[in-house]
Order: C-alpha cells, then structure tokens, then sequence
C-alpha cells in the first residue's frame, strides 16, 4: 500500500513533511518520496498522515451495561474516529476492581480485534471510596492506571496510600477532583 502526499507527523521523530508513506507487509517500509509501485494507492493529499491516536478517557458499559455500548461496538467507533486505542474507565457493573474484571475486558478487546482497548482498574473496591482495590494484582493483570471515575476517593489516607502503591507500580492515577462536602447543592 502506498499513502501519497499526506501531510506526515511523527512526533517521537520530529517528522512535519509532505511525503509519501510506503506500507510492505503491514509495516511502514518508506517514508519520503516513493518511487515503488504498489497494489493499493491512497491520495493523502490535503490529510494528515500520523501514528494511531489514543483516547485517554472513554465509558465503554461492558460489562454490565452491554445494552448501551459493548467493547466490541466502542472499539468500532473509536476505529471510525481514527483512534486506534483506548483507555476504558472502571466504571462498569461491576467495576473494573479484580484480575477476572481485567481479563474479561482484555480478552472482549482481543476478540473484537479493533481499536486496542486499555483498561484503567478502581483505586477502591467497587469504587466505594472505603477500601484499596488490590492495585498490584491489578497491575499484573494489564491495567494502565487506576481510577474511581465519577467518584473522588475522598479519604485522604486512602489516596495518599494509593498514590504510594501507583508510583511503585509505575502506573498513573486518575482522580475526579471533588470534596462532595463542598460541591453538594453546588452550581
């Protein structure tokens, strides 16, 4: 396949050119002015021509709320809106709180075979705000991070040891910054 006359950026590289992007065996084979024939030629002209993005924050309802949007169906779109992953938040029935929790999301994102599907694990159990979730199993599972999405952990101790355990396990924490004491009947 060749992609010809997009305008190509890669940041890790620095690359920001008009140039033509030559795919052999489903791997980039050239990057530049390609004089190679190809089966399949895409005129990139006027696009941009960039290495897969990845949504940071998406709700897929699976499981639990299948009923609303699956793995399988939020990977479709995200394909369709040119993201090639995704990090899914726990905020799922039930939550994303357990190894089983994290392998049945890998393993509906493998199946579906689309956008690669990254789950984010709680910080609590059951995002309850009371208890840690068990943060390196959760980690040794494949989570990227962890969050109580939509729910602050309001327990400074308990934060304070989730971020411990997060930074020894190289992994981020993504918190709804909330002090429901101060926020309720808010505007």
């Amino acid at each position: 396949m060749l992609i010809k006359g997009g305008r190509v950026l890669d940041p890790a590289s620095g690359r920001d050119e008009t140039a033509d992007v030559l795919i052999r065996d489903g791997k980039i084979a050239g990057i530049g002015r390609v004089k190679e024939k190809a089966d399949e030629v895409i005129d990139a002209a006027g696009k941009i021509v960039c290495p897969g993005l990845i949504d940071l924050h998406v709700h897929l309802r699976e499981p639990g709320n299948d009923e609303v949007e699956t793995i399988r169906s939020g990977a479709a779109a995200a394909v369709a809106g040119g993201f090639a992953g995704v990090a899914c938040m726990p905020n799922t029935d039930p939550p994303v709180d357990s190894a089983v929790s994290v392998e049945y999301v890998r393993r509906q994102s493998a199946d579906a075979g689309l956008a690669r599907v990254y789950p984010i694990g709680t910080i609590t159990k059951g995002r309850k705000g009371k208890e840690l979730a068990e943060l390196s199993a959760l980690a040794r599972a494949g989570v990227v991070g962890f969050s109580d999405d939509g729910d602050p952990v309001a327990d400074a101790e308990l934060m304070r040891r989730a971020l411990e355990c997060a930074a020894k396990l190289n992994r981020p924490v993504i918190t709804h910054a909330e002090d429901r004491a101060l926020s309720a009947g808010g505007v």
